[in-house]
């Protein structure tokens, strides 16, 4: 049954497809919910990229390199998805803590909308500031934990542990960071070898997989993310009755399949008799139309890949009927 990204619980894993290099992969991101806006959100699941907030050490979200990098469709983050995933994306409103906009370094909360954006120090469930309602119980689901630090912990593809960004500024030089623990801890705004781990803002009615499905996809634009084999193979004729046959077929990619077989394929209705590859059936009918027994196997498949497919099939003849 098809389904919105709206209907998911919080803290399932849903799949996007991100292409670098001329290479699209599948990528895991956490499901967060839905924000007060009634966008929904997504968080990487691994980092993107070490990459500083700013090139001076202004603490300063609004228009820093890494909101710039976030937002970019060209040549940042945003370039890793196609027209589809774009089009499916909603502009949020954002909260921040701010140190340079006032005189004497007093904090501000200031807002912005963006598609694409760091999460702040409490939507990832720190107490202190007004940013934004708190995610962590989707993160605590998705990690099956009930320890805060676990679940906030971020890691590059490899698995290892890094420390990444938040948007939330805790002086006008110095932005919050997630620690490899996954303490909150702090440093200046240039620093190198920290961490971008972006969240995505949708329309709360793009499809996704449908219910039921192991793995859950983003479908934007109604895109599969199966191929579908439904295809009838002649395999031959017989003058006697075929009454029992036994079906060898070879798979390739395949993710799941049906089998069906018939002895009156020539007829205008057929009767089907199901079977499974490498099992036996038997066929009970007794009449057909053409001058000669017909039999056939229906194919009803499912791939995972576009190159999936199901060979010839072959029908072994166990037993004859005068």
């Amino acid at each position: 049954m098809a389904r919105t990204i709206s209907q998911l619980a919080e803290g399932t894993e849903i799949y996007l497809d991100e292409t670098v290099s001329g290479t699209t992969t599948h990528t895991p991101y956490i499901y967060l919910g839905q924000d007060e806006s009634n966008n929904c959100l997504v968080l990487r699941k691994n980092a993107a990229l070490a990459k500083r907030m700013h090139s001076s050490n202004v603490a300063s979200y609004d228009g820093c390199e890494a909101d710039v990098w976030m937002e970019n469709e060209t040549s940042g983050f945003l370039s890793r998805f196609d027209a589809a995933t774009i089009n499916a994306l909603n502009y949020t409103s954002i909260t921040y803590t701010d140190y340079t906009k006032s005189e004497g370094g007093t904090v501000e909360y200031l807002t912005i909308t963006r598609r694409c954006f760091a999460l702040s120090y409490t939507n990832l469930g720190y107490s202190g500031t007004a940013e934004g309602k708190s995610f962590l119980p989707a993160l605590l689901a998705y990690y099956n934990t009930a320890t805060a630090n676990t679940a906030r912990i971020g890691q590059s593809a490899d698995n290892t542990a890094v420390y990444w960004w938040m948007r939330s500024a805790s002086s006008s030089a110095i932005f919050r960071i997630v620690s490899t623990g996954g303490s909150a801890s702090t440093h200046g705004a240039a620093s190198g070898g920290y961490w971008q781990r972006p969240a995505l803002s949708f329309d709360p009615d793009t499809l996704v997989s449908d219910e039921g499905e192991e793995t859950i996809f983003l479908l934007p634009d109604g895109r599969r993310t199966t191929w579908d084999i439904d295809a009838i193979a002649p395999v031959g004729s017989s003058a006697v009755r075929p009454a029992q046959v036994k079906l060898v077929v070879a798979e390739t990619g395949i993710a799941s399949a049906t089998y069906y077989v018939t002895n009156n394929a020539g007829d205008a209705n057929p009767v089907w008799v199901e079977i499974q590859n490498g099992g036996v059936a038997t066929l009970t009918n007794m009449t057909k139309e053409t001058s000669e027994w017909q039999l056939a196997v229906r194919i009803i498949a499912e791939s995972n890949t576009a190159s999936g497919h199901v060979g010839e099939p072959a029908l072994i003849t166990l037993h004859d009927a005068a």
